[in-house]
C-alpha cells in the first residue's frame, strides 16, 4: 500500500510540473507576440531605364564609295627581235630596273649581213631601172618605125608594150626587195618604244638572237592605271561628279602618301563571280616626291558618288532588326518607326523614309522595350562620320 501510495504521489507531482511548465511558454509566448516589434514599410521606387538618343537632322549627303586596288601599268611590252644575229652592242640601261628613254638605242645586231644584202638590191634596182629606160628607147623607136610604114594599127607586141610591162614589175619587185633590206638593216638596231622602266632583260653582247627572241620587257613608270571593284549597291551611286577629285592613298615605308586620279573608264559587264563592277582610274601626277606610285603597289580610293537630297545620317546602333528604329517623344516615353535605308556605310545609315528632322533615336540596346515605356535620356550622341 505504501508503495502505491508513493507511485500516485510521483505521478501527480509529473502531471503539476509539466502543467507548470506548459503554462510558462504560454505565457512567454502572449509576451513576445504582445512585445514584438512593427517593420517599417518602405515604398521601393519605380525603375526607370537611362538611354542614350541620337537627334536626327535632314539635308543632303555626299555619297563617297570606297575600295581598294593594285597599281598596274597601262603601257607595257614584250620586245622581240625582228631579225636573227649576234648582239654586238647594249646599252648600260638595260638591265632590271633600270629606266630608258623613247628612242633609244637598247641593243644592237650585228647588221653586216644585212648591209651586203641592202647593197645587192640597190645594185638590183640600178639594173633594173637601166633596163627600163632601154626598152622605153626601144619602145619609141618601134612606134616610130611603124608609123613610117603605115600598114594601119600596130599590135601590143610590135609597140613593145610587153616587155615594158615585164620591165617595170621588175623594177617595182627591185625597189619592195631594197625596202626590205633596208627593213632589216633598221630592225638590226632595237630601240625602246616609250619611255619605261626595264622588269626582265635576258641578253647580253655575244647572245645570238633568233627572229622572235625575247630581248627586254618593259613597262611605263608614269602611264599608271587602277582597276578597282565596286560592289553593285554601290556601283549605282556612280555620277558625272565621280570622274574627278579622287584621291588614291598607299603607305610606302612606314608614310602614308596620296596621289590624285580620274575616272579612265567604267567595265560594261559584271563580274559575275563576285557580283563586282569595275571602274579603271588614271593616274595623275603628284607634287610630292614621289610622283607617281610604284607599280604593283596596294592602294586605297576614294570616289565621290551622287550627292542624295532630304535624307538623315544616323547610326548603325539605332537600327533594331532590319528596318526599325525606337524612337523618344517628348514625353520620354519609347516609340517604334518604320524607316526606308537607302544606303550603309561602316558605322552610319542613310535613310530616305520614316525619319524626320529633330526626331531622338534611342541608341541604347534595352532588354524588352514597349511602346509607351518611361526613360531617362542622356546627352544626345554627336552623328557618327561616314
Amino acid at each position: 500500500m505504501e508503495t502505491e501510495r508513493k507511485s500516485e504521489l510521483r505521478a501527480v507531482s509529473s502531471f503539476v510540473i509539466a502543467l507548470g511548465i506548459l503554462a510558462s511558454a504560454a505565457f512567454g509566448a502572449i509576451l513576445l507576440v504582445t512585445n514584438a516589434r512593427k517593420a517599417k514599410q518602405v515604398e521601393t521606387p519605380r525603375a526607370i531605364a537611362t538611354v542614350l538618343t541620337f537627334t536626327a537632322r535632314k539635308g543632303s549627303h555626299a555619297v563617297t564609295l570606297e575600295s581598294q586596288g593594285v597599281v598596274e601599268s597601262r603601257r607595257e611590252t614584250k620586245l622581240a627581235s625582228e631579225v636573227a644575229g649576234r648582239v654586238t652592242e647594249i646599252s648600260p640601261n638595260l638591265k632590271r630596273g633600270g629606266i630608258v628613254a623613247e628612242g633609244e638605242v637598247l641593243l644592237q645586231i650585228d647588221a653586216a649581213d644585212y648591209r651586203a644584202a641592202l647593197a645587192r638590191a640597190g645594185a638590183a634596182r640600178a639594173d633594173a631601172e637601166l633596163a627600163l629606160v632601154q626598152e622605153e628607147a626601144r619602145a619609141a623607136q618601134a612606134k616610130r618605125d611603124w608609123e613610117q610604114l603605115g600598114r594601119g594599127e600596130a599590135t601590143p607586141l610590135v609597140l613593145r608594150e610587153p616587155q615594158l610591162a615585164s620591165i617595170r614589175a621588175a623594177l617595182e619587185s627591185a625597189e619592195a626587195e631594197v625596202e626590205r633590206a633596208a627593213r632589216d638593216v633598221e630592225r638590226s638596231t632595237v630601240r625602246a618604244p616609250f619611255a619605261a622602266r626595264v622588269r626582265q632583260a635576258p641578253v647580253e653582247v655575244g647572245v645570238v638572237l633568233a627572229p622572235g627572241g625575247l630581248v627586254a620587257e618593259l613597262y611605263s613608270a608614269e602611264d599608271l592605271e587602277v582597276r578597282m571593284p565596286l560592289s553593285l549597291e554601290d556601283f549605282g551611286f556612280l555620277g558625272d561628279e565621280s570622274r574627278t577629285g579622287i584621291k588614291l592613298r598607299g603607305s610606302i615605308g612606314g608614310e602614308e602618301l596620296e596621289w590624285p586620279a580620274e575616272v579612265a573608264r567604267i567595265d560594261g559587264e559584271v563580274d559575275r563571280r563576285t557580283l563586282s563592277a569595275y571602274v579603271t582610274l588614271k593616274v595623275l601626277p603628284s607634287d610630292g616626291a614621289r610622283r607617281f606610285p610604284p607599280v604593283g603597289l596596294f592602294v586605297r580610293a576614294a570616289v565621290k558618288g551622287k550627292v542624295l537630297s532630304d535624307v538623315s545620317e544616323i547610326p548603325r546602333t539605332a537600327l533594331r532588326g532590319e528596318d526599325e528604329v525606337i524612337l523618344v517623344d517628348a514625353d520620354q516615353r519609347l516609340d517604334f518607326r518604320r524607316i526606308e535605308v537607302v544606303r550603309s556605310t561602316g558605322r552610319t545609315l542613310i535613310v530616305a523614309k520614316g525619319i524626320e528632322d529633330g526626331d531622338r533615336l534611342c541608341l541604347t540596346r534595352l532588354n524588352a522595350p514597349v511602346k509607351g515605356m518611361e526613360v531617362l535620356v542622356e546627352e544626345p550622341a554627336e552623328p557618327a562620320a561616314d
